[in-house]
């Protein structure tokens, strides 16, 4: 039922601070501001190449206000696109899941009724892409049970016959499953990803122990790596550069673990339906 990783969404004290950072790293631009009363906060939108960032000013007490007192970072929900957001509302509400009808084909649901996990769900649609991304591909879940994690959300998203393979990370520290909405040569990376921690050093378990369930970072693709790398080390700390990209730390993108592939480098590296992959 889900089609697009599309947007995410940060609770941030400051929301003019986070979009000018943003826009100094990746060219974003402010495409809409406007009060969101189910959380009572500004809501501040950047187009971020085809998809966008929501970033999410408490106005008082609420939701967001609540999520950042508590110490969260500050991804406060994922949002994904689907050609019937309402359908898939529907579904989560069967399943005992408040949702936030905001209008006609937008859904909230808080981080609150959903194990940490906020989520927005919108209509897929087209954007032009703007600045130095492409588009987000990833929005992924770090949880205390992965077996139990990939049940319940393939079940509430309507995921159950999309394929998920599962994975160990020795260097991060952590057992993974990624459920690809397009599971086939050439397709989207647009996925869902699990961490479930196996060494208690490591960044993933020091964030459960933290927060329980919650939305640990986010992935984006574009070809412009080495721009947005000279952009964040030019200007401070927070790089961090891998074999297939790199990561932004969150403390320079106000909550937000970014990772950074290209389209080509990952598509390569991940499995299909009967292959296995470890990474």
């Amino acid at each position: 039922m889900l089609q697009r990783t599309d947007r995410v969404c940060l609770a941030v004290p400051d929301a003019g601070k986070a979009a000018e950072d943003f826009a100094a790293i990746f060219d974003t631009l402010i495409v809409d501001v406007s009060l969101d009363k189910i959380t009572n906060a500004v809501r501040t939108t950047l187009q971020w190449g085809q998809d966008q960032v929501e970033l999410f000013e408490p106005q008082g007490d609420g939701p967001v206000a609540d999520f950042l007192d508590g110490g969260h970072s500050g991804l406060f929900a994922g949002g994904f696109a689907s050609a019937d957001p309402e359908a898939v509302a529907a579904r989560l509400q069967e399943r005992g899941v408040t949702v936030h009808q905001q209008s006609t084909a937008r859904f909230m649901v808080l981080p609150g009724e959903l194990n940490g996990t906020g989520v927005v769900l919108t209509k897929t649609q087209e954007h032009d892409r703007i600045g130095l991304n492409d588009k987000i591909w990833q929005i992924t879940y770090a949880v205390p049970d992965i077996k139990a994690a990939v049940a319940n959300y393939s079940l509430l998203f309507g995921l159950e016959e999309t394929f998920t393979n599962y994975y160990t990370s020795d260097n991060f520290g952590y057992e993974g499953a990624i459920t690809w909405f397009d599971a086939r040569v050439g397709g989207m990376l647009d996925s869902l990803e699990y961490l479930e921690p196996n060494d208690d050093s490591m960044a993933v378990a020091r964030f459960v122990r933290r927060n329980g369930n919650g939305i640990y970072m986010a992935s984006v693709e574009t070809d412009d790596i080495p721009a947005i790398k000279q952009r964040v080390t030019s200007t401070g700390n927070g790089w961090q550069g891998t074999d297939f990209g790199g990561f932004i730390h969150p403390k320079r993108l106000h909550g937000l673990l970014l990772g950074l592939v290209t389209y080509e480098s990952w598509n390569v590296r991940r499995p299909l339906p009967d292959q296995t992959n470890e990474r």
